[in-house]
């Protein structure tokens, strides 16, 4: 009895204690805070928004880039336009119209448009108006020294001798473009050194360096750059034709022919008939007779071989740039030397030119 009423005592303890457990109490406290700062769900448009403030769509590159392709394109077609509209003015102006202006000279002198071709090498416009211009400088720069009416390259009777002098200078530059490729074949070449040894010599001549450039200004129009370029084919072209002179293979046929002369000669022959009928100088008319002559009016190996011969002797082949020549010295006074010759012209470099230019393959631009 004692017992039971311990046990329905107790029982009700048991009951309550859930009533008091801080752990359920403190869980239901928790759970909001937790709910609110970790997993509360974020709406549709928050969420746009905050991925759009990290990263830019994708779908947007692909568009930018093609369309900054596009604006080059553009952009560079533009410029290309522009560019063959320009050269189509020009070229308009220079093979329609022939200018010469200061304006197309300046642009030809930065664009090669061509004037001519020869077996290949381009002569430039501006080669042209530069070899043109110093012509027509040179005739009015004579016409203000002399005194005389100023030339007029507009007036009627002007324009004939520009189109002649035009017609000249285009013939010039082919066979400077020959000569070139001449020199080229043969290996020749021309040294700083060479032109400058010759500049120098000009400007002693001439009194100076302000001098030089007084008298290259007034008649040609150059500067000393252009009187270096000059300089240089010229002495290209020296050097070229005395390649050619003393080249054996080419001369053969010209030697031969001295060697038959001279033969003749020393067998017996008359040598002034025999100047008549072999000589290739104008003295051969009358027998090979040069008359009297110094030191310093003959080239140096003739005067060399004549001086040294006596009266009546005749030399060996000797050899110029004129070809092969027969001496023989008839008097001597004083120191002067009367003597004859029979000359077997070699190349003429200036023929060997021509013949060159005929059989190549030139094309012109340019129509004076």
């Amino acid at each position: 009895m004692d017992d039971k009423k311990k046990s329905a005592r107790k029982a009700p303890a048991r009951k309550s204690a859930p009533k008091k457990s801080p752990a359920r109490k403190a869980t239901k406290e928790v759970e909001p805070q937790v709910s609110q700062s970790v997993v509360a769900p974020e709406s549709p448009a928050s969420s746009i928004a905050s991925s759009a403030t990290v990263m830019p769509p994708t779908g947007d590159k692909p568009k930018s880039s093609g369309s900054s392709k596009r604006n080059w394109a553009i952009i560079g077609g533009t410029i290309v336009g522009l560019v063959a509209l320009f050269l189509i003015i020009f070229g308009v102006l220079i093979y329609k119209y022939k200018s010469d202006n200061r304006v197309v000279q300046v642009v030809a002198n930065i664009i090669p448009y061509p004037a001519e071709k020869v077996n290949g090498s381009w002569i430039t416009y501006a080669t042209y108006l530069f070899e043109t211009n110093s012509i027509k400088h040179y005739y009015q720069s004579q016409s203000s020294e002399s005194g005389g009416q100023q030339v007029e390259f507009t007036s009627d009777e002007g324009k004939k001798r520009l189109k002649q002098l035009q017609e000249q200078v285009l013939d010039q530059l082919q066979q400077e473009a020959i000569i070139r490729q001449i020199a080229k074949k043969e290996k020749v070449t021309v040294t700083n050194k060479e032109v400058k040894e010759q500049v120098d010599q000009i400007t002693k001549s001439a009194g100076g360096e302000d001098k030089v450039k007084e008298v290259l200004e007034k008649f040609y129009g150059w500067n000393k750059g252009d009187l270096e370029k000059k300089i240089r084919f010229q002495l290209l072209k020296q050097k070229t034709a005395e390649k050619l002179q003393n080249d054996e293979a080419i001369n053969a046929q010209a030697k031969a022919k001295a060697e038959d002369a001279l033969k003749q000669v020393q067998g017996g022959a008359d040598f002034a008939e025999t100047a008549k009928k072999y000589s290739q100088d104008s003295s051969a008319a009358n027998g090979g007779d040069l008359g009297f002559f110094s030191k310093g009016q003959m080239v140096p190996e003739f005067e060399k071989a004549a001086f040294e011969l006596q009266p009546g002797q005749v030399s060996g082949l000797v050899k110029t740039k004129y070809g092969y020549h027969i001496i023989k010295v008839t008097e001597k006074k004083d120191d002067q030397v009367r003597a004859s010759h029979i000359l077997i012209k070699g190349i003429d470099f200036d023929q060997y030119v021509q013949d060159e230019l005929k059989k190549a393959k030139v094309n012109e631009y340019i129509k004076p």
